[in-house]
Formats: structure tokens, C-alpha cells, sequence
């Protein structure tokens, strides 16, 4: 199965290195470990986009998060991720709480050395 018919809109972050494999392949042939931040409509993705931070976040780690695209984020460039994310005032203080659920998951991901998986 390929990954986004499972993970179809959100960051992913594998909790295992079974997970990890799997998610680097963007395929999945067993059960796996992660942990998923969704996002829920696409009303949401466009709220989110338009803050301008997953552009921000391309920019500073030379990847290409967009709209129906799997990205992922390797774990060297994971804590450069979260200092765009902190860095951005309007961000750490959007009532929005997906940037706090995105701010946790990857510092969870920096925990573990593992990397981060964007699904649109």
C-alpha cells in the first residue's frame, strides 16, 4: 500500500525502525508504529498553507512540502524545521493548534533521531 492511501494529509513520524524503513520506501507492507498529525479537510490545509510556514520550512531545509506531494524530512534537518516554527511569532502564537502539534511532533522526532514524513 502506498503510503498516502494510509497517511493521505498529515506529518508522520515512525516510532520504530521497522516504521522507519517502511515510511522511507512510501510504502507500507506491514502494520507499523508512527505517530500522525492529520489534517482533516482540505479548508485546514488551506489555512495552514496560507501562513506561509510549510513554504518557510521548504526554503530553510531544501525540500518541497506542497499540496499532494510526499516529502520526506530527514532527521539532520528535522531541528531546523522546529527553529522556523519557533522563530515565527504569528505561528507560536496561532490559535491554530496544529503548529503546536507539528512543534511537538517534531521534537519528538529530534528525540529519537528519526525522520518526518509530510503526506499531502
Amino acid at each position: 500500500m502506498q503510503i498516502s492511501q494510509l497517511y493521505r494529509r498529515g506529518v508522520v513520524r515512525p516510532l520504530d525502525d521497522d516504521a522507519s524503513k517502511q515510511l522511507a520506501n512510501f510504502k507500507i507492507e506491514d502494520s507499523l508504529r508512527t505517530e500522525w498529525l492529520p489534517i482533516l479537510s482540505d479548508s485546514q490545509f488551506m489555512e495552514i498553507w496560507k501562513t506561509g510556514i510549510l513554504q518557510r520550512i521548504n526554503e530553510a531545509c531544501g525540500i518541497g512540502i506542497s499540496d499532494y506531494e510526499d516529502v520526506e524530512l530527514h532527521s539532520s534537518q528535522v531541528g531546523l524545521a522546529l527553529q522556523v516554527i519557533r522563530s515565527d511569532r504569528d505561528i507560536v502564537d496561532s490559535p491554530l493548534l496544529f503548529f503546536q502539534q507539528l512543534a511537538a511532533l517534531l521534537e519528538a522526532a529530534i528525540d529519537t533521531e528519526k525522520n518526518v514524513y509530510f503526506i499531502f
